[in-house]
């Protein structure tokens, strides 16, 4: 008998649904008039379309924002230089524009300032071309920021550290970058540094250690990284949905696969074929913190649709 297992922690995170209904407050409050958000609000194409359908306009540059418009920052943050910007183009905090970046990116944020002001080098374990790292490094070293994309990289973090002689050194994360993959590349600097990278908790109170690094994936990422693992070691086929430019999806198809179960990583319904369920009884489906439930239902249905169909 086919059993299609959905996690629990699967969809829309509440920083996402905060920034989307910030979004979707802000256009109708501006009724007859557009809306712009600088970046896209969230990744995931469907939840894009469905707002510009409520007269929001997304633009990747400053420049094509008028002056003075009604304007919307994405969930990922934004280094200073945005708000800069939008000022000089008379768009501002309190005025007309609406911030709708996580509390858990800003959380990030203030970990940073705080570390870099009581005289770490702070690294950032995180994707070097993500909205959420450019954002961050801002706080730090803005584009001289030391970032290391992968756990395997660690004698580049160690290299850095002795090329430049720095006597505290803090590491942080990106929130949705690989749980394993953020302990794996702590283990492998510790495996080959002359000091110890000791875990300091969140809340900074104990900065004595020379050498530290914070955990600072958040708790969503961890929760759909969990369930993942769980539902993937009964899986004998993964489903995976999110869109095209989701971090934290892209890690929930690397942690399935790195299981060993067949895995595909789709962004809707209409991407789900009938041969991948050929003599596949134990069906796993998770998906991205950008991906609206509509979509996570619809890709069930359709996965029903076709076991229920087979001879």
């Amino acid at each position: 008998m086919t059993e299609i297992m959905v996690a629990k922690h699967a969809g829309f995170c509440f920083g996402v649904k905060k920034a989307i209904e910030i979004a979707e407050e802000t256009a109708a409050k501006n009724a007859g008039k557009k809306t712009y958000v600088y970046g896209q609000l969230v990744h995931n194409e469907r939840v894009i379309d469905e707002l510009q359908k409520k007269g929001i306009e997304f633009v990747d540059e400053i420049e094509n924002i008028p002056e003075g418009s009604v304007t919307v920052l994405r969930a990922h943050g934004e280094p200073g230089t945005t708000y800069q910007k939008l000022r000089l183009k008379h768009i501002d905090k309190n005025n007309n524009l609406n911030d709708a970046t996580c509390p858990l990116v800003t959380l990030v944020h203030n970990v940073a300032i705080k570390l870099k002001n009581n005289g770490y080098e702070v690294i950032i374990f995180g994707k070097k071309d993500h909205p959420e790292s450019i954002g961050t490094s801002y706080h730090i070293k803005g584009k001289n920021t030391f970032i290391v994309e992968d756990q395997k990289d660690a004698s580049l973090v160690t290299d850095y550290i002795h090329k430049n002689n720095f006597e505290k050194v803090a590491i942080i994360s990106q929130t949705t970058m690989s749980v394993t993959g953020y302990k794996e590349l702590i283990n492998n600097i510790n495996n080959i540094f002359d000091d110890k990278f000791e875990n300091l908790h969140l809340s900074l109170k104990d900065m004595s250690s020379p050498f530290v690094f914070v955990d600072t994936i958040c708790n969503p990422t961890k929760q759909r990284q969990s369930d993942t693992e769980e539902i993937a070691k009964k899986a004998d086929i993964m489903v995976v949905i999110g869109g095209k430019n989701s971090s934290n999806s892209k890690e929930l198809v690397a942690k399935s696969r790195e299981l060993g179960v067949e895995t595909y990583f789709i962004q809707n319904a209409g991407q789900v074929e009938k041969n991948w369920f050929d003599g596949k009884e134990n069906i796993g489906v998770t998906a991205g913190a950008s991906t609206p439930d509509v979509t996570i239902n619809e890709v069930v249905d359709r996965i029903k649709e076709i076991t229920n169909n087979r001879k």
